[in-house]
């Protein structure tokens, strides 16, 4: 059965002719242009493009190493530059934090707000540690809550043992 092909048919399908029941038929033309017997295919290297691409390959080489050389100190510069903006930065945030829990602090024991001191307090000792004074304002503050509460008795004796 034939079909539309473009422009016309190919003559070989509208010279068929009915076929006889069991019959053995030639075969019909194709667009297979290979030839019947079979074909081997090898992997040959070719001497001119693997000089080529030798060559190509060793100027990429050397181009890559000889700009790493140039630019590998204004990368390691810009690195230890950057690490000491950013060290910077942390230690005038931590000092600014420090600064409002600190005096956040102070405004809520002149509030009455013990418990409330005592957190801003225990927060701005997590920065820093050694600061004499929020040590004794915490101390103080503990002593206080210790005569309501004996959980902060057992934090005051935990702090003083940890200061001395």
């Amino acid at each position: 059965m034939g079909g539309y092909m473009g422009f016309g048919m190919a003559s070989w399908i509208y010279k068929q002719r009915p076929r006889k029941a069991f019959s053995k038929r030639k075969r019909r033309p194709t667009c297979n242009t290979l030839p019947s017997y079979e074909r081997t295919f090898k992997l040959q290297p070719s001497t001119k493009s693997s000089r080529w691409s030798l060559l190509v390959t060793i100027m990429l080489l050397g181009l890559f190493f000889t700009s790493f050389y140039f630019k590998a100190p204004v990368v390691i510069r810009q690195t230890n530059t950057m690490l000491t903006l950013k060290k910077e930065r942390i230690e005038r945030e931590n000092i600014e934090a420090f600064d409002f829990l600190y005096h956040s602090g102070i405004r809520r024991l002149h509030g009455n707000n013990l418990k409330g001191a005592y957190s801003e307090f225990k927060l701005a000792q997590a920065i820093y540690p050694e600061h004499e004074a929020l040590n004794q304002l915490m101390i103080e503050t503990l002593t206080v809550l210790c005569e309501d509460d004996n959980g902060y008795c057992d934090e005051l004796d935990a702090l003083l043992s940890k200061l001395l």
